[in-house]
């Protein structure tokens, strides 16, 4: 798997935020979309303390925010 750009800029808690969500979002995502949202399909996560939250961008160019609240829109 190609690493994830940005990942190593995250902070512990930035870290489990993005895990605990993208575990979640994979879960209640349908199953003939959820290869697009996979792990090895997340190209770029960004730190946004402003927003308490982990930008994510994915292959597909869809990009999510992760929350503290470990909600993503």
């Amino acid at each position: 798997m190609t690493p994830i750009q940005g990942y190593e800029h995250l902070t512990d808690a930035e870290r489990k935020l993005f895990i605990f969500a993208h575990n979640k979002h994979l879960a209640v995502t349908d199953p003939k979309e959820r290869d697009q949202y996979s792990l090895g399909n997340v190209v770029k996560v960004t730190p946004n303390p402003q927003e308490a939250a982990v930008d994510v961008q994915f292959q597909n160019v869809q990009k999510r925010q992760y929350t503290a609240k470990r909600t993503w829109y």
